[in-house]
């Protein structure tokens, strides 16, 4: 079966599931949304505990580590630090985009690469070391 949603426990009836964001912990807000500001060209609002970027329909959340604290909600919550997930974008060129961000000094993993599958892309690090992938799709991919 293919569907987007999941089941109402109450009606047993599909209802929709939609994406939202993708929420970084930090500790350091402002350092992390600065970074992503310059990334995406973009002005974020929000504070040092609590802050947000949203551009065509994508929203990225910085969220302070102490917020498990002070929310026992949240006391999973873990700080600074990732590598168990990459976060992946389409971009109009991959190269002129790495160039670019070789100019903000971002810490690069790799340049950009032509994969079989038909994608070009490379991956870089935020300053809390999490990945993220931009990828252009070439022809044929």
């Amino acid at each position: 079966m293919n569907h987007k949603g999941g089941v109402s426990f109450e009606t047993g009836r599909l209802m929709p599931i939609q994406f939202t964001d993708v929420c970084f912990i930090t500790n350091d807000v402002l350092r992390l949304r600065a970074f992503y500001e310059a990334v995406f060209c973009t002005t974020a609002e929000g504070d040092e505990i609590h802050s947000g970027i949203s551009t065509d329909g994508l929203t990225l959340v910085f969220d302070h580590v102490d917020i498990a604290h002070d929310h026992q909600t949240f006391r999973f919550i873990e700080g600074g630090g990732a590598n168990n997930v990459i976060v992946g974008f389409n971009v109009g060129d991959a190269d002129a985009e790495y160039r670019r961000l070789l100019l903000l000094g971002t810490e690069m993993l790799n340049e950009p690469t032509t994969h079989p599958w038909g994608a070009r892309s490379f991956q870089f690090k935020d300053p809390d070391g999490n990945i993220l992938n931009f990828r252009t799709v070439t022809k044929g991919g």
